[in-house]
């Protein structure tokens, strides 16, 4: 689609502790006088981490690198943050970090930045979820940095661990099990030194907090059977993206849905609905027809009211392409199921097909009406919109 929405959607993520010592206080709250000019990650072309994922680390990512203003706005939410060691939330890691006595003071400012690229894991209503990836250019040890950190409904540094990294004396990877939980996967000891191994799992709270989740599993993903098991329902034609748009008016605002994704798009309205979540919460649903009988679904939630009435809105979107040979559709009901994971949705669309043979007496072309229902899930965790089975 041409708009520019529609390019936006895509149609189609320390400190060290020695001699016992108690950790010193959170690191992870940037200055006050840090991210002082708004939500700059609200407005950040975001590529969406889908999980669960294996061996991050190891793993390149084919995000577009962060440009100059991308740059400025991690410098501005991350300031003289040092980034957290696994000990700043689980203290049996203090052993570990007092025995290697690496990257105790690593920080945005003290280190290179050839390559950035920053991958949502979750969009939630009070917090969202990221993967800060720092490629500094350089050889051997220092050359990867991953972040796992939270911001609040503000953009402000909420929580943070390093969570990707490789020293002189160790190597410490990461598994994403879920939007919410993964687990922190370190070797000790580098070619003939040895040190000790480290494993653990650690889930995200709604507010974006960090804690040591001693139920969690800590057993190694298998990187094969997580890439065979991916979005076995997903259609291979079907395409899902989310982003963050601000518009003119209230919460709420059809008219101002309308404009955003209907205006200049090419996408002709079907439905524009307010709807509920689980918490009482608002959201919107929109529903677009593209050529013939073709269907976005859109879903936006309001995350914050910006200056001079505007709001800021977490849009997610789904295309449904018209079937092989259909001559036009017609879209029925809309309906909207909300649980505490998310919302389900299933829409009711008829396709209009030719008739093989036409008119028995005349021969003249006929239709067939084939109704089918279309089903799709919004994570509210993730914040994506899937294709979903009935």
């Amino acid at each position: 689609m041409p708009s520019r929405l529609t390019r936006v959607l895509s149609l189609p993520l320390l400190l060290a502790a020695c001699n016992g010592a108690a950790p010193p206080p959170n690191p992870a709250a940037p200055p006050a006088a840090a991210n002082a000019h708004g939500n700059c990650l609200a407005s950040l072309p975001v590529t969406p981490l889908t999980t669960p994922a294996a061996s991050l680390y190891a793993q390149d990512f084919a995000a577009t690198p962060l440009d100059a203003a991308g740059l400025r706005c991690i410098a501005e939410v991350w300031g003289e943050t040092r980034f957290a060691s696994p000990e700043r939330h689980d203290p049996a890691y203090a052993p570990i970090q007092a025995a290697h006595g690496e990257d105790g003071d690593l920080r945005w400012t003290n280190v290179a930045h050839e390559r950035v690229q920053l991958l949502r894991i979750a969009q939630g209503a009070a917090a969202a979820t990221w993967l800060l990836r720092i490629d500094t250019g350089l050889a051997m040890e220092g050359s990867r940095y991953d972040l796992i950190f939270t911001s609040d409904a503000h953009g402000r540094l909420s929580d943070q661990m390093l969570v990707g990294v490789e020293g002189v004396m160790y190597r410490r990877n990461v598994d994403l099990r879920s939007p919410l939980q993964f687990t922190v996967l370190e070797v000790g000891g580098r070619e003939t030194a040895s040190g000790p191994d480290y494993r653990a799992a650690f889930r995200i709270d709604d507010d974006g907090r960090i804690a040591s989740d001693p139920q969690g599993s800590t057993e190694a993903l298998d990187p094969a059977a997580v890439n065979a098991a991916a979005d076995p329902d997903q259609p291979a034609d079907g395409d899902s993206a989310t982003s963050v748009e601000e518009v003119d008016g209230a919460p709420g605002d059809a008219e101002a849905i309308r404009q955003l994704l209907f205006s200049d798009s090419g996408v002709i309205e079907e439905v524009v609905q307010r709807q509920t979540l689980a918490d009482g919460s608002l959201a919107m649903l929109a529903v677009g027809r593209t050529d013939v009988a073709g269907l976005v679904l859109y879903v936006l939630r309001p995350v914050a009211t910006g200056t001079h009435g505007r709001t800021r809105y977490q849009v997610a979107s789904l295309t449904f392409p018209e079937p092989d040979q259909a001559l036009g559709g017609e879209l029925g009901p809309a309906v909207w199921k909300a649980d505490k994971d998310g919302v389900g949705i299933a829409l009711t669309m008829r396709y209009d097909f030719l008739r093989e043979g036409g008119n028995a007496e005349t021969g003249e072309p006929q239709t067939r009406i084939v109704e089918q229902t279309l089903n799709a899930r919004l994570q509210l965790a993730s914040g994506e919109l899937r294709a979903a089975s009935p």
